[in-house]
């Protein structure tokens, strides 16, 4: 079973500007920054970002296939992401065991995928 949630609190204007000055802006819905891991409580985490480098409002989705074990989950997720925001999100695996993340992010109705990643971890 996977579980998938974001894990940021909403940001006031100021913070907004502030990220977006302090930082280039980018393409339409990219991952932002590194991947990360965590191991606690016989799960494993995998931590990553989403950032919208437009001056509108996004809704996208996340879709994401993990193979381990010999099983494939799926699960997907849809937000909506501010202007020139950064959301972060943490992916919850029921297992120690090693795994392959396939992880896609695309605007919503359209289905266009805007980036797409894989990672075994």
């Amino acid at each position: 079973m996977l579980l998938l949630r974001e894990v940021d609190k909403p940001k006031s204007l100021g913070e907004k500007i502030s990220e977006y000055l302090a930082r280039p802006p980018q393409p339409i819905l990219k991952f932002y920054g590194d991947f990360s891991t965590e191991l606690a409580n016989g799960k494993k985490y995998l931590l990553f970002a989403v950032r919208n480098g437009l001056p509108l409002p996004l809704v996208y989705g996340i879709y994401i296939k993990a193979s381990y074990d010999s099983l494939t989950d799926y699960i997907e997720k849809t937000d909506h992401i501010g202007p020139f925001s950064t959301d972060n999100w943490r992916l919850t695996l029921d297992t120690t065991a090693p795994a392959v993340i396939e992880i896609r992010v695309g605007l919503v109705p359209f289905e266009i995928m805007t980036d797409r990643t894989k990672i075994a971890i």
